[in-house]
């Protein structure tokens, strides 16, 4: 049906902000619970997925939320196919990707076998030592470069399940995980002679990024406004604590 000039005119008349947004898509990985990991769904479950799905509801921009191998979700956003959430920010990604305000503040620990490494205070105490980490993750600028110098070894998986499995056949000297998710394997109670050190590796923030060709810059200022009122509104802490147990 052809339109009319009145319907030319009502459309020409609607504000921008009520016409609809395009869909923006977030990938997000599929194995760090409980920040991020696809559930039995297959749907994102996590901190990150409830943070965005709450933020992107307020500023009324449609989000498509998927869950990929953390390799794959950090490919596509080099390729400018999609955001990437939970992202830590590196020099090297800040060159190249715009990035929120913080989405979270993660804090990483050093686990080791009983009777293992003892103390940890300085990246120089991994010094030749075998040490798992996630495949396609970054652990902050001074731990990736001393692991390139070759420092120590670092041995990738794709779940901390497997580090910690290794760990306790002794075929890790140490591995690095997010406090909450190596503290949910060992009361599984099955890897009993795995210990966390008491110091943290480092704490990150974790951010929402994008591509710098994607021109987001307008969208994330947007964003991070809402994340701010959240924030002060208490809602934030909320959100997160529920997060953790999802």
């Amino acid at each position: 049906m052809p339109l009319t000039r009145r319907t030319c005119l009502a459309l020409a008349a609607t504000p921008l902000a009520a016409r609809a947004a395009p869909e923006v898509v977030i990938a997000l990985d599929t194995q760090n619970p409980p920040f991020m990991y696809a559930g039995r769904d297959g749907l994102p479950h996590g901190v990150y997925p409830l943070l965005l799905r709450t933020l992107f509801n307020q500023i009324d921009v449609p989000a498509r939320l998927v869950c990929l191998p953390w390799p794959r979700a950090l490919a596509g956003l080099e390729r400018a196919e999609h955001g990437v959430g939970g992202i830590y920010a590196t020099a090297e990604r800040q060159a190249r990707h715009d990035f929120s305000q913080a989405l979270h503040v993660e804090t990483l620990k050093v686990y080791t076998r009983r009777g293992g490494l003892r103390l940890f205070d300085r990246i120089e105490d991994l010094r030749g030592l075998r040490v798992g980490v996630l495949r396609g993750w970054s652990y902050g600028d001074s731990f990736d470069a001393a692991a390139r110098a070759g420092a120590f070894g670092v041995e990738p998986v794709s779940s901390d399940s497997q580090n910690f499995g290794k760990l306790e056949r002794g075929f890790l000297d140490v591995a690095v995980a997010i406090e909450q998710s190596g503290d949910a394997l060992l009361v599984t109670g099955d890897y009993p002679s795995v210990r966390a050190l008491p110091n943290p590796l480092t704490e990150n923030p974790t951010y929402l990024a994008f591509n710098k060709t994607a021109q987001q810059r307008a969208l994330i200022a947007r964003f991070d406004e809402s994340l701010d009122k959240l924030r002060r509104s208490g809602e934030h802490a909320r959100i997160v604590s529920l997060g953790l147990r999802d």
